[in-house]
């Protein structure tokens, strides 16, 4: 996912959040203070309520609640959506495929890149960015199997589905191209 659409979701996801902690006080507050406003103004002889006060704001309350659930599910979603579907397509075959970097993020979101730093990590993710055309380089995620037969600087054979590096054969020699 690029910086943009990153950024986009995150922003969706805390704004969702706040939307909905500020609705669900707001629903508190109103229907206190209505509720309290109602028994105060009862008419003495009827005991019907003249002046339901704040307790008209609650639906607009729940309102903002509603919204910031939405926001929130539709941020989720649409993370996972793109996290599943940036692996997915068709695969196809990449010659001279340039490899500019390597490096890997651990659980709590460290970037890591020498081999100790690989070996002490859980279940760290390996990422290379590569250089697929002289106008195109992107960054894609791949096993530690293919990262290790990525080195900076090679060139050679890439197959990449979406976002995902499937398999790169380094060229030996003098690339032609």
């Amino acid at each position: 996912m690029d910086a943009f659409k990153e950024k986009t979701v995150g922003c969706l996801l805390a704004a969702g959040v706040a939307f909905t902690v500020v609705g669900l006080f707001l629903t508190w507050l109103f229907a206190v203070s209505g509720i309290y406003s109602g028994t105060y103004t009862r008419e003495p002889v009827t005991n019907r309520i003249t002046n339901a006060g704040t307790l008209n704001l609650v639906p607009l309350a729940l309102t903002v609640v509603v919204l910031g659930v939405l926001m929130t599910g539709g941020a989720i979603t649409y993370g996972l959506w793109f996290s599943k579907a940036s692996q997915t397509g068709t695969r196809k075959v990449v010659p001279y495929a340039r490899i500019i970097s390597r490096y890997g993020f651990t659980k709590n979101g460290q970037m890591i890149s020498a081999a100790w730093e690989f070996e002490e990590a859980l279940r760290p993710r390996f990422y290379v960015r590569m250089q697929t055309s002289p106008t195109d380089i992107a960054e894609y995620e791949c096993v530690d199997a293919v990262f290790w037969s990525c080195g900076e600087g090679m060139v050679g054979e890439a197959e990449i589905q979406g976002k995902w590096l499937g398999k790169f054969v380094p060229y030996i020699g003098t690339p032609s191209s």
